[in-house]
Formats: C-alpha cells, sequence, structure tokens
C-alpha cells in the first residue's frame, strides 16, 4: 500500500472537516445527502456523521463539476470514474480556465523581453491582488516561468532576462507567503529539494498555496540533505514532508536519497515527491512511505485530505 502513486489517509472525518476540506458547505452537504445520497457517512458512537477520504474527495469531484455548471441532480448518479472523467471533459478544474491569466502572462513577457523588471513586478504583483492563489501559480507563474525558459533555449531571451523573471517570481512568493496568519493549530507541512537539487520556485509556490489553507510550513531551502530534512520534520512534528525533483539527473540519486529520508523519518510522516523529475520515476521504485504527486491538483487534494484528517 505505501508504494500506490496516492494511497488515501486513513481515519474518519467530521462534517465540518469536509466542509473545510471541500469547500461544501455543512448546510449543503446536508441536503445533498437528503435530496441525492451522493455519499453515505457512517455514523460514530454519539450518532454524528463521520466520512472516509473517499468521501472527500468524490464531494470535491463534485464542488468541481457544479461550479463548472453541471447540476448535482445529474451529477449524483455517476461513479468516481465517470465524475473525474466529467470533469477532465469540461475543463479538469472549477477555477477560471488560463484566459484570464494568459493576459498577465503576456504583459509580464513583453516587460522582460525589454529588459524592464519593475514593469515585470508591476503586471505579477496585480496578477496576485485581482486572482486567487491558485490561479496565480497555474495560470500566470508556471507559464510564464516556462515561456521564459523556451524563449531562452531558442535565443530570444537572454539569461539575463531569465534570471531576472526567476528572481522576481522567487521574492515574490515569499512576499506574499508571509502575509498569510500563522495558525498554530494547522497541520505542519515541512518543504525542501535534496540535496544536488537547486531548482526551487517549484516547491516555493507549494509552500505558498499550503500557507492559503492555514498550514504550518517550513521551507528549508534548495539542496538540503536528506538526513537534515528528516532530524527538521520530526523536530517540528510534521504531518508530511514535500520534496521536488526537477533535475532528471543528480549526483547523488534521487531514490538513494529518498530511502535515507524515508527511513530517517521512521514513519512519522508521509514523504510527498513532486516536480517535473518525480514523473519519469514508477510509483514501484519509490521506497515505502512515499506518495507520488504528479500534478500540482493532486498535491492540494493531498492538502485538504491532510488538513480534512487534521481537524476531524
Amino acid at each position: 500500500m505505501n508504494r500506490l502513486a496516492s494511497p488515501p489517509l486513513g481515519g474518519q472525518f467530521t462534517i465540518k472537516a469536509v466542509a473545510q476540506a471541500t469547500g461544501v458547505s455543512v448546510e449543503t452537504l446536508r441536503a445533498w445527502e437528503r435530496r441525492y445520497e451522493v455519499v453515505q457517512p457512517s455514523r460514530d458512537g454519539s450518532g454524528r456523521r463521520t466520512y472516509s477520504a473517499a468521501d472527500v474527495a468524490r464531494l470535491r469531484l463534485l464542488r468541481t463539476a457544479t461550479e463548472l455548471g453541471h447540476t448535482i441532480s445529474r451529477l449524483a448518479k455517476l461513479s468516481d470514474d465517470e465524475l473525474a472523467k466529467l470533469v477532465v471533459d469540461s475543463g479538469g478544474q472549477a477555477r477560471p480556465g488560463p484566459a484570464r491569466g494568459q493576459s498577465y502572462v503576456e504583459r509580464a513577457l513583453d516587460a522582460a523581453l525589454h529588459s524592464d523588471p519593475t514593469g515585470v513586478e508591476e503586471v505579477l504583483t496585480s496578477a496576485v491582488a485581482l486572482l486567487p492563489p491558485n490561479e496565480v501559480v497555474n495560470t500566470v507563474l508556471v507559464p510564464l516561468v516556462r515561456e521564459v525558459g523556451e524563449r531562452w533555449h531558442r535565443g530570444e531571451a537572454s539569461i539575463a532576462q531569465e534570471h531576472m523573471v526567476t528572481d522576481i517570481v522567487r521574492r515574490l512568493i515569499i512576499s506574499v507567503s508571509r502575509g498569510y496568519l500563522r495558525n498554530d493549530n494547522g497541520p505542519c507541512l515541512v518543504l525542501a529539494t535534496m540535496s544536488g537539487e537547486r531548482h526551487e520556485l517549484g516547491i516555493l509556490m507549494c509552500s505558498w498555496l499550503a500557507a492559503t489553507r492555514r498550514f504550518r510550513t517550513h521551507y528549508l531551502g534548495a539542496d538540503c540533505p536528506a538526513d537534515e530534512i528528516a532530524r527538521f520534520a520530526l523536530e517540528v512534528e510534521a504531518r508530511a514532508v514535500l520534496v521536488s525533483l526537477v533535475m532528471p539527473e543528480n549526483e547523488v540519486p534521487a531514490l538513494t536519497q529518498l530511502a535515507v529520508l524515508c527511513e530517517s523519518l521512521r514513519g512519522r510522516c508521509e514523504v510527498w515527491v513532486g516536480g517535473f523529475a518525480a514523473r519519469t520515476l514508477s510509483p514501484a521504485e519509490l521506497p515505502a512511505g512515499c506518495v507520488m504527486l504528479p500534478s500540482g491538483q493532486d498535491f492540494e487534494q493531498r492538502l485538504d485530505l491532510l488538513a480534512a484528517q487534521h481537524y476531524s
């Protein structure tokens, strides 16, 4: 079970925790259950509703599908696989599509190609002020960084311009992350890249998204030894450790470092593995205790499930 790509978090969740994790209000949950039997929660010893991780995942799909314009009366009859397919076919996300973010990308890219750091900062600051964090990440920052990198590879942007954009994005994410109130009662997440991995923008974005969900986040930076990551995670009683793998090749093989990390954690918390290079690994290769998160959506869903478990 520990080597599955995304094993379910155990435990049963209260209706309040499920509402927090899915964005579906308690009143709506009760109405959906009563009218359409969208899920069938269990009852604890006191007769209160309790929900499984599978229930949480289904309710998130239902919320996404309704926000995409589908009626709950129709959705309630679909299986989880059918719901997932419907969401993907309808655009794959409840958040607005890339069109709104694209205008920010184009303006920031134009400023970057004119070596105008102030212009880049103004565009991205505006995006942060006007768009939800996950939309900023998925439709503005990620496409912008990718496009600037591709322009550099094609000789259409200089290395200085690419570095300028990377530095602005990095400083922006750190700044906005600090703006979220620390929740000392929230679940604790440690984030880092392991030895030899110096690409940190992706994991910084993940740290911001976790902070928006009121996680206690500890970002240890890039190029951190696996045993040191584990030692810190145990000291702060982390619920999970997220590591990002971007470079396909490294002087210290990723699987070797993951084995050290998992062994050092002694099963005390999960290890979440994301990033571009993580997609080249087979889930069967991962050490016990690792969870593969191949996409940002997988990461956000894992955050929501962990939050539901924590607050139950």
